[in-house]
């Protein structure tokens, strides 16, 4: 005999939900089974943070709570409940089923009822982060002052993923605070702000970008971060295509 159910829950909880959620729902038609005494029933779930979180007595959330509860009662029932992980896509029939259902679950709009709508505390923290990096973003956005570090770093989720060295030096470059002619001159210790190879302002952008008195070192830095970025993929691909250049 093969019983097939499909649940639905709302859609900002997550795939660990869902997966406990199956294992409760599992549980509680085991008890509305008529069977001898010397009951057993096994677990099938490819989900390894379940079976964690049920043998981590530390671990307190909701669902594992129920999840736990249950097996306590069945076990009052002579049930003996087994629990064993399998891997998930590599074909395993029952668990394949088990996909099918929760994906038509999930796609349908009306005829399934919300069996289960907890917000997980992961989500809510997200959410804060997100909301929170959203508003730092618009002020960022707005500021007045800042730009020049705004023109290195104008997206803050980037940056935070981003891991630099922090000097004095990138410090002073990247808020237009080093020891520039346009910088002094600011302040009036230089007698004008143009650089030595008088082609503009000796601003730290025209310093990076545009000076030709530093074109070989321009190029050195350029060909040590290809060089790094290549690297970094070279496990995975052959090629990295960034900015729409073929750089290695």
């Amino acid at each position: 005999m093969i019983m097939q159910y499909r649940y639905k829950l709302h859609s900002y909880c997550s795939n660990n939900q869902a997966e406990q959620i199956a294992i409760l729902k599992a549980l509680e038609q085991l008890q509305e089974m008529e069977a001898p005494i010397g009951r057993r029933a096994a677990i099938y779930t490819d989900s390894r943070v379940t079976i964690d979180s049920l043998k981590n007595h530390d671990i307190h959330s909701f669902l594992i709570k129920k999840i736990r509860n249950i097996i306590r009662h069945l076990a009052t029932q002579n049930w003996m409940i087994h629990f064993r992980w399998v891997k998930a896509h590599i074909g395993i029939e029952g668990n394949e089923a088990a996909e099918k259902l929760a994906k038509a679950a999930a796609q349908e709009n009306t005829n399934i009822n919300i069996v289960f709508d907890i917000i997980p505390i992961t989500t809510v923290v997200s959410e804060i982060h997100r909301k929170g990096l959203e508003q730092w973003q618009a002020q960022w956005n707005n500021e007045e002052k800042a730009a020049v570090c705004r023109s290195f770093f104008p997206n803050l989720e980037q940056r935070l993923k981003t891991k630099i060295p922090i000097t004095p030096e990138l410090t002073a470059l990247v808020t237009g605070h080093g020891k520039t002619r346009s910088y002094l001159h600011r302040f009036k210790l230089a007698d004008n702000p143009t650089c030595l190879c008088n082609e503009g302002q000796q601003t730290s952008y025209h310093i990076i970008f545009h000076c030709n008195l530093l074109e070989a070192q321009r190029g050195l830095m350029i060909r040590k971060i290809v060089g790094s970025i290549c690297s970094m993929y070279s496990r995975n691909q052959n090629s990295l295509q960034y900015q729409g250049m073929l750089v290695c």
